[in-house]
């Protein structure tokens, strides 16, 4: 066998263990991005713009969505909780200029990603820390002026805590978004719910977050439903990988087959399982 095919094997199998473990997805996802596009790339839901879109044009279509409930962030310190890769840190960073970014993701390997990625592009104004949401040490009381969280929320397990400490670490005043999957009023089966926990996925009813967000001291002064958006913007997919070629057939529909069961597995949560919010609220000043 040759080395392009046992390579082309191992990848496979990365694909694959990626659908069972979260640790895996999104390491598998930082490297399938950078293959396909050339270099990492947000690694969340798409929102339609228009039928021309690119996976990345609707991620960066989300992010802009949750920026839209931030006051002018040009002499802000923000903070992004779940970072990632810090591409989204960097993104906020280009196009909206903040005094200074702070991304802080739980996972070491993603946070020295994104210092890397920092470092190659010789941005200044932001720095990565790893830390964990629900008891993010290393950060002084009102360090921050606006907190993001976008599609991470939903993987704590204490809510509450996670909260309580964005309480903590914003100033008076400052301003706190977040994006998240909620649980719909229904029930799943054994099968979904032993999958989420592999996931570590911790779905919340909208009402729970709003008496949580109010209990931390955070006034909700803005709510949106962004599921439709979302949705659409898994179906209008025809121009996600157009132009970016994939090296090897097989390779190719490996990759083809695995975004399909991902894009298949969202748009079954959002239409049976689960909605996608965005939440704005304010710490009293």
């Amino acid at each position: 066998m040759s080395e392009a095919v046992v390579q082309t094997d191992r990848a496979t199998v990365g694909l694959i263990r990626a659908a069972f473990s979260l640790g895996n997805y999104h390491q598998i996802m930082n490297d399938l991005y950078e293959e396909v596009f050339g270099e990492p790339q947000m690694v969340h839901f798409p929102y339609y713009g228009s039928p021309t879109d690119t996976l990345l044009d609707g991620q960066a279509n989300l992010t802009d969505a949750c920026l839209e409930f931030f006051p002018d962030l040009s002499d802000q310190r923000l903070l992004e909780v779940g970072c990632g890769n810090g591409v989204q840190s960097m993104y906020v960073l280009a196009n909206h200029r903040p005094r200074h970014v702070t991304g802080m993701d739980l996972n070491p390997n993603n946070v020295a990603l994104a210092g890397r990625i920092a470092a190659d592009k010789g941005l200044s104004n932001i720095d990565f820390i790893a830390s964990d949401a629900q008891d993010m040490q290393g950060i002084p009381d009102g360090a921050f002026d606006a907190v993001l969280n976008v599609e991470s929320a939903f993987h704590y397990p204490d809510k509450p805590a996670f909260l309580n400490e964005v309480h903590r670490v914003l100033k008076p005043g400052g301003r706190f978004v977040m994006a998240d999957l909620l649980m719909k009023p229904n029930r799943r089966s054994p099968l979904l719910r032993m999958w989420e926990r592999r996931l570590s996925q911790h779905y919340w009813f909208a009402d729970s977050y709003r008496t949580a967000f109010a209990d931390a001291g955070l006034k909700i002064d803005a709510e949106r439903d962004i599921t439709a958006p979302v949705l659409r913007g898994f179906r209008e997919r025809s121009a996600w990988f157009r132009n970016h070629k994939i090296r090897g057939a097989l390779r190719r529909a490996h990759i083809m087959l695995f975004v399909r069961a991902q894009v298949f597995r969202h748009v079954y949560y959002l239409q049976n399982i689960c909605s996608y919010h965005i939440f704005s609220a304010v710490k009293a000043g």
